[in-house]
């Protein structure tokens, strides 16, 4: 009779040490993750202070400035041929005018500055 109540006794005690050491397991993952998403959020602040500390700076590798000539380069382009239609239409001689406008356009594209 009491190796039944033993047995038992046993067997809950195990499922019990069981179901604790699941609950330790998955609280210690939790943990580890809180612990890498609380390493983000300091680097995040880090970053953030760096940014509003060095805002005013310019520190990139200048990529944006060969996008923004390229842009501008692009518009004045488009501008001179808009300007082209418009004399080749109101001029009398049509087509001829506008070639000879953009033969002898002022227009020369800026030389291209590389700094990184």
């Amino acid at each position: 009779f009491t190796k039944i109540i033993l047995n038992t006794f046993f067997k809950k005690l195990f499922e019990l040490i069981s179901s604790l050491e699941y609950n330790v397991n998955q609280i210690i993952k939790k943990n580890h993750e809180l612990e890498e998403a609380t390493g983000y959020k300091k680097l995040l602040e880090m970053t953030i202070n760096m940014l509003s500390v060095f805002g005013n700076e310019d520190f990139s590798c200048h990529g944006d400035l060969k996008t923004d000539q390229l842009k501008m380069d692009i518009l004045i382009k488009k501008l001179k041929h808009k300007k082209i239609a418009m004399i080749s239409t109101k001029a009398p001689y049509g087509e001829r005018a506008g070639e000879i406008f953009s033969q002898h356009s002022s227009y020369k594209a800026r030389p291209r500055v590389t700094l990184c």
